[in-house]
């Protein structure tokens, strides 16, 4: 975390109290991958499609590309107030992958600790050494690194693919309207990002949701996107995860190719500096392809007739 010691320090009177609230949660349990093969993103792959997806997964299209460490799946990510608010999944992150699973101011967490601190500065959970994405190259001008990107090619069966998200970041909040960059996100479909803050052309980050800074502390209020942001500043937060702060849960809905071999490509990197991570977290099983709105009012429309046919015919 972006946290230094006098912080650490200061907020201290604050952890009794969190950790007496909170000691019954369980957090997080993270399975980073053992490796980056073609087979470890393929199973990734097969546990975010729907059961009845509308999609047929290209052969040997699953492609990982980053620190094997950096991301995995999760369980008992937990829905309530102290929850990373999706259940269980795909987690791609900048950094360890298991520092989404609780924090030093939790109760157990032994497995991702090192002393009292989880990941980020001064940790010794495995440096993540991956180089950038040129995914990112028009979004981040500062460069990036520590990129986790994993591709796969589908052909789907109607023209709108569906997605649910969190995204999370140690940017919040000291980061947010700082002049510095915060890390970046992208949804890439064919090549271009669809990952936007909903009913925006936003793209997802700490910079198009929160709630103001920046601040060492809580979010001072403001900010862009205030309702779909959950403050987590360290020693104040509730909910059991080492990321500062997340958005809710986002359904994004994107335009495909019906019937053609598409290309989707999920990455999160790090910008300008590697000691603040983020992460995305993908719903298990939330992939799927559905027509469009326009189609369902058509396909409703075309109900409606044939129901007034019928009784017609009847009477």
């Amino acid at each position: 975390m972006k946290n230094s010691p006098v912080r650490r320090v200061a907020a201290a009177a604050a952890v009794a109290s969190i950790v007496g609230a909170s000691a019954a949660h369980a957090a997080a349990v993270v399975t980073p991958l053992v490796d980056t093969s073609s087979a470890s993103a393929t199973a990734l792959v097969g546990s975010l499609l729907a059961p009845s997806s509308g999609l047929t997964l290209v052969a040997g299209s699953a492609q990982y590309t980053g620190a094997a460490s950096a991301s995995g799946t999760f369980t008992n990510g937990g829905t309530g107030a102290s929850g990373l608010g999706i259940a269980s999944g795909v987690v791609l992150t900048t950094g360890d992958a298991r520092f989404i699973g609780s924090s030093a101011a939790f109760d157990g967490d032994s497995a991702n600790k090192d002393g009292d601190f989880t990941a980020g500065a001064g940790n010794a959970l495995t440096a993540n050494n991956a180089p950038g994405s040129p995914l990112f190259n028009s979004m981040a001008t500062d460069g990036t690194a520590n990129a986790s990107v994993l591709t796969f090619q589908f052909v789907p069966t109607a023209s709108t693919l569906k997605l649910r998200l969190v995204f999370g970041s140690e940017d919040y909040n000291d980061v947010v309207s700082s002049g510095f960059p915060t890390d970046v996100f992208g949804v890439f479909l064919n090549g271009v990002n669809q990952a936007f803050v909903p009913g925006t052309s936003l793209p997802i980050s700490a910079s198009s949701i929160n709630c103001g800074g920046p601040a060492s502390g809580p979010a001072p209020g403001g900010g862009l996107n205030c309702g779909m942001f959950r403050d987590n500043a360290p020693f104040f937060g509730v909910i059991d995860t080492e990321l500062d702060g997340l958005t809710t849960v986002l359904d994004l809905s994107m335009p495909v190719n019906t019937g053609k071999v598409n290309t989707i490509q999920i990455a999160v990197a790090d910008v300008l500096d590697g000691s603040g991570d983020s992460a995305v977290l993908l719903q298990a099983g939330s992939i799927s392809a559905v027509p469009e709105p326009s189609s369902w009012a058509l396909l409703l429309a075309g109900g409606v007739a044939v129901a007034r046919i019928a009784r017609r015919r009847r009477g």
